[in-house]
């Protein structure tokens, strides 16, 4: 993983069983199962449904949970800013802006390379696509943003 810090992390499915382990201690999944139950306790205590994750800072080590994956970090080194945006890739908008750009691309091609397109003025055959290509290259950068985690 591309994280400052980062020393290794468990991945779990519903049911606790490790999907992936790398360079972590086998205690760490007791912990992590007592943490999450305690936190869905807490969460129910307070109207909510469950939680969605969690952060652990230690003196040297610290651990941050979300979406079935416990990430293992220096304290000292590790970037809280990248680590949480790391879970939060927001796949619909990023599959959507991809592709409202490939049909950008399409039309920019039927448009300028053949006679699909005549029938348009010159320059109104070019606003859709260039609108098409404005919305994409908006979506794409902001289908991974800081502002979509919360604990």
């Amino acid at each position: 993983m591309k994280i400052k810090g980062y020393l290794g992390h468990i991945k779990v499915d519903n049911n606790w069983d490790i999907n992936e382990k790398v360079n972590v201690p086998d205690e760490l999944l007791s912990i992590l199962k007592f943490n999450v139950e305690k936190g869905n306790q807490e969460a129910k205590e307070l109207g909510f449904n469950r939680m969605n994750g969690f952060a652990m800072m230690g003196s040297k080590k610290s651990l941050a949970f979300m979406k079935g994956e416990v990430v293992m970090v220096e304290t000292d080194k590790a970037d809280w800013q990248e680590l949480f945006v790391h879970y939060v890739y927001m796949k619909g908008w990023l599959a959507l802006g991809i592709g409202i750009l490939i049909l950008s691309i399409i039309l920019y091609y039927l448009s300028l390379d053949t006679s699909l397109l005549d029938y348009f003025a010159p320059l109104p055959r070019l606003f859709v696509p260039t609108i098409l290509l404005l919305i994409s290259l908006v979506m794409i950068p902001a289908s991974k943003t800081r502002y979509t985690y919360r604990l």
